[in-house]
């Protein structure tokens, strides 16, 4: 496993080299890649250009949100599938192997069934042009009631589901666990362990307000991992390990819980917390060429050590 900064998880912007230059300070192996941006930027300036601070920096990639409106109408997706292949091509030249997808909680127009079968045909489709590219789709649901109760029709919103709908997809399909997601949909984390080996995409880690009633929350009370204890870390990580994952782990808080923190301030947050469950976990750790010297509450200070070889740069 190996710690991920995604700006969509952590809703943060900046130019590209301070957001890599606080990765690298505080305990991150890869970022996430926004790959229509860097199709445009590819389109400009070449790839290899495009791509040249993360690779200069020797972070890897996290994952990349798959530019295919899943649950979209017909006119739509056949829109987005005529230009996903390109954007896969250049997803691979990235080294970018794993790619993530939100389900839609309900819909107007399908019903459960009707709903299930679209999108198990159109996950197939996308899994075959996935395959050939050594490309992996992990799916995510959207925890909100207000998402579940806002159509007609209920879809999938709990891990059991999403298994449900892997069991029957491309083999290139799995899941994103989201532990708050779970505890708001009253799963218990031993869940994770029995996830097929090498279906579990990414792992998000967040934390929730204790006050809250689980059946109530709200993604907009997703807080930083850490924040209360009220979803175990350590538990968590115990638990992927388990069912032997060995992707990216990403910390996820929704914009409304961490406004008025600094961009800095909650990066090192997230990394000083991952860096001690990690620990607290057991977990081995990679030496770094670029190690954090921190602590939560303190200013962090960068030591610079010996580079690793290549194999090492990223933990598994």
């Amino acid at each position: 496993m190996f710690r991920n900064l995604s700006t969509v998880g952590l809703p943060l912007s900046g130019r590209p080299s301070e957001l890599i230059e606080m990765a690298l300070s505080f305990g991150f192996d890869s970022m996430d890649l926004d790959l229509v941006d860097f199709q445009q930027q590819a389109k400009v300036y070449g790839a290899e250009h495009a791509q040249r601070l993360m690779v200069s920096a020797r972070l890897s990639v996290g994952v990349f949100v798959l530019p295919v409106a899943l649950g979209g109408d017909e006119e739509t997706f056949a829109k987005d599938m005529a230009e996903l292949e390109a954007r896969l091509d250049l997803a691979q030249e990235a080294e970018a192997t794993r790619a993530v997808a939100t389900v839609e909680a309900s819909s107007d127009d399908f019903a459960f069934k009707d709903n299930f079968e679209r999108y198990r045909t159109r996950l197939q489709s996308i899994g075959e042009l996935l395959e050939p590219r050594g490309i992996s789709l992990g799916l995510a649901v959207n925890p909100d009631p207000v998402e579940r109760e806002a159509k007609a029709h209920r879809f999938l919103h709990t891990l059991e589901g999403l298994l449900g709908l892997v069991a029957v997809a491309h083999q290139q399909v799995g899941v994103v666990v989201d532990p708050f997601a779970m505890h708001a949909a009253g799963e218990p984390l031993s869940m994770i362990r029995d996830i097929p080996e090498g279906k579990i995409v990414e792992l998000r880690l967040s934390d929730a307000p204790g006050d809250v009633p689980a059946a109530e929350l709200t993604k907009a009370q997703r807080l930083l991992p850490g924040e209360t204890g009220t979803i175990d870390m350590v538990a968590v990580l115990k638990e992927v390990e388990e069912a032997k994952f060995d992707g990216c782990v990403t910390p996820w808080a929704a914009r409304a819980t961490i406004t008025g923190r600094g961009r800095e301030r909650i990066v090192r947050l997230a990394g000083d917390r991952l860096i001690r469950t990690w620990k607290d976990a057991g977990l081995p750790e990679v030496p770094r060429w670029f190690v954090p010297v921190m602590q939560e509450e303190a200013e962090p200070t960068i030591a610079m050590a010996s580079p690793a070889p290549a194999s090492a740069d990223m933990a598994s």
